[in-house]
């Protein structure tokens, strides 16, 4: 099988497209014949060397699949048909035509959406869920996402409303009108605040102690401008990085969530989609071939939505 892998941790060009013997699936596990491959942050993160898994070289690359159960288990999703999951972290295997998954990590293909779309969902999908619930976001909170438009962003917003939240998001100011088509009550400009704090300077003083969530999708100086931005009581949960110690504020709960595979809630993200009541964002999908530009692309920080090679 054509496959996507690197021999040793550096920027993009250390990418290669080879030819790997196909996974076999261990107990519980099912073979998906990939249609398309989502790209995250993590992805290149991993390729850089900043996630890190023990076993050896080569390793494989993604973790979002969407695409056609070849194997199954007793139980679990019926061979053809269309499913789309999470593999866990830390070992990558999406950019390739075969990947073994957890059964209970995959769940039915939304109908609404194509491969490339469904590729698109899970690993950003599931870490906004996860941080919103470990958050304790409900009706009635009010909620700050930060980098409102990104791949966790734009599902969080969108999340966030429908729990009933009054959500405010940063972005880029071409975005801004995309966070309104997305429910987004207060679009925030990232750049309005002109400091050092990036998307959290854009909330400016004005916000100082107005939110009962923040989710930093951000990390650095961007999390450490939230905690002022939160009330006595609130909760602060961070995607990319550590808890920074040095900022923390009494009264304020703070939290890293690291995202976990789970079908189930996959399966409620999934009705959700083919309700209407979730849009998936997709900037561009690039052929397998072109795994290295879409990491580019991505390093960059600039993907409204999402990244998704196809195969």
């Amino acid at each position: 099988m054509r496959a996507v892998v690197f021999s040793r941790y550096g920027d993009e060009s250390v990418l290669e497209l080879v030819r790997r013997p196909a996974p076999a699936p261990a107990d519980g596990e099912v073979l998906v014949e990939v249609r398309a491959a989502g790209v995250n942050p993590v992805d290149w993160k991993h390729r850089e060397g900043a996630v890190r898994a023990d076993r050896p070289f080569p390793l494989g690359m993604g973790w979002d699949v969407a695409g056609v159960v070849r194997a199954t288990v007793p139980g679990g999703p019926a061979v053809g048909e269309d499913v789309y999951g999470m593999l866990p972290l830390p070992y990558g295997g999406a950019y390739q035509e075969l990947a073994v998954l957890p059964a209970a990590a995959v769940a039915p293909m939304p109908a609404r959406l194509t491969y490339a779309q469904a590729a698109a969902v899970p690993l950003a999908a599931l870490t906004a869920w996860q941080a919103l619930e470990a958050a304790g976001a409900r009706s009635g909170t009010r909620v700050l996402v930060h980098a409102g438009a990104g791949g966790v962003g734009h599902f969080a917003v969108q999340f966030a409303r429908h729990l009933g939240a009054r959500v405010s998001a940063t972005a880029s100011a071409r975005n801004l009108d995309f966070l309104r088509r997305l429910g987004v009550d207060e679009p925030i400009d990232r750049a309005a605040g002109g400091g050092t704090a990036g998307s959290a300077g854009a909330a400016g003083s004005a916000y100082e102690g107005a939110f009962d969530v923040v989710l930093d999708t951000v990390g650095g100086p961007v999390q450490h401008a939230s905690w002022r931005l939160l009330r006595p009581g609130g909760t602060l949960v961070t995607l990319p990085e550590p808890v920074d110690e040095a900022h923390r504020l009494p009264g304020v709960t703070a939290r890293r969530v690291i995202v976990t595979p789970d079908g189930e809630v996959l399966r409620r993200i999934g009705a959700l989609v083919d309700a209407g009541a979730v849009h998936v964002e997709v900037q561009s999908a690039l052929p397998l071939e072109q795994a290295a530009e879409a990491h580019r692309v991505s390093r960059e920080g600039r993907v409204r939505g999402k990244l998704v090679l196809t195969l």
